[in-house]
């Protein structure tokens, strides 16, 4: 007895090891979700050639989103002043973010040299100016997650840390909020509904084990 693919009409046998004969599960539905192929099942004839092309476009896909969201992350507003001028907003809630940074004995060395000739150091400025820039994604990822179109009353923070063992550590905080005359004040809602929307995808993305739940078909 036999029967043939339900995607490339390949007569497949019965009593052939698992794995060789009519294939379903998640590999048919990885092949939905990333290609336009809507066979019930596959076969080991033409399984292998789905999946590349399912997991080529998987990867396109991941690639897309995580580079509009960069681009698009720094259009999220972070502002100091607590009353931004013609803003009509609703609190939404409080948004924070810490980062640790180590200068390291070079850094401590060069900071001391440049300290002594009187000029900056710009390898401790370096140094801080990458835990301001995590600290502004950390509260940018926040407000998303919340909802929120900007995030005002920002305060920064600069301490040391670990009692002389050159940590620095960047603090901020600010409040997260709803803009409501998004159009008086020419705030991009719908760059920010791309925003959005990527970051929602971007969650999905991440959850799918490509290699482990899916791929598990392919030859090499």
């Amino acid at each position: 007895m036999s029967l043939h693919c339900k995607n490339c009409n390949h007569q497949i046998k019965t009593g052939f090891l698992k794995g060789k004969g009519e294939i379903t599960g998640n590999p048919v539905a990885f092949i939905h979700a990333f290609t336009n192929n809507r066979a019930e099942s596959y076969c080991s004839n033409c399984i292998d050639d789905q999946l590349l092309q399912a997991k080529s476009n998987f990867e396109k896909e991941l690639k897309s989103t995580k580079d509009l969201l960069e681009k698009g992350f720094s259009n999220l507003p972070i502002l100091s002043i607590h009353q931004p001028l013609h803003w009509d907003y609703e609190v939404v809630g409080m948004v924070t973010s810490q980062s640790v940074i180590g200068t390291g004995l070079v850094s401590e060395i060069t900071a001391s040299w440049t300290d002594f000739f009187g000029k900056e150091s710009n390898t401790f400025n370096d140094k801080i100016k990458k835990g301001e820039e995590n600290c502004m994604n950390q509260l940018r990822t926040k407000a998303l997650l919340m909802g929120a179109h900007a995030i005002i009353g920002t305060d920064i923070d600069y301490s040391e840390v670990g009692s002389g063992k050159g940590m620095l550590m960047v603090c901020m905080a600010g409040t997260a909020i709803k803009i409501k005359n998004a159009k008086e004040i020419n705030y991009d809602l719908e760059g920010y509904s791309k925003l959005s929307q990527a970051k929602e995808r971007l969650e999905v993305l991440a959850k799918i084990d490509v290699d482990k739940e899916t791929l598990y078909h392919f030859v090499s």
